[in-house]
């Protein structure tokens, strides 16, 4: 009888750590906030509580960045697609960060989007383009 129980036990709380992981894999929104940072990995949308707002990390279109520990000419550049739906109307946008670290500045509509492209390139390191973030406040 123990043993059974420790079975079904077993696969109950297996079966569960699945859904779990296999919903947080497969879910492609984010809770955001007016006016709150949050994190938004390439691939995902986060929907923008209180507003008819959503906003997709689409990709990094590209990334000339001018990596720390490395001395550049010229600063660089990250441009990242992103694509908005607003009271259910579909748009697209490409924002610019420039090289540097800085928190870059665009406006979309009523809103202001400031945003970081993550992680900043290092000196001999490639990132991968799964990798990438935008670490992102949206206000009106």
């Amino acid at each position: 009888m123990k043993k059974t129980v420790f079975i079904f036990s077993f696969l109950s709380i297996s079966i569960i750590f699945s859904l779990v992981s296999w919903s947080c894999a497969a879910g492609g929104s984010v809770k955001a906030y007016l006016g709150q940072e949050f994190t938004l990995p390439v691939g995902k949308t986060a929907s923008i509580e209180s507003e008819s707002l959503s906003v997709k990390f689409v990709d990094v279109i590209s990334d000339s960045r001018c990596p720390e520990g490395v001395v550049c000419v010229w600063a660089g550049e990250a441009q990242c697609r992103l694509h908005f739906t607003v009271s259910g109307s579909p748009a697209e946008m490409v924002v610019v960060q420039p090289g540097g670290g800085a928190d870059a500045r665009d406006y979309f509509i009523q809103y202001k989007i400031v945003f970081r492209l993550e992680p900043y390139p290092q000196e001999g390191q490639t990132i991968a383009p799964t990798d990438y973030r935008l670490v992102m406040t949206v206000t009106k």
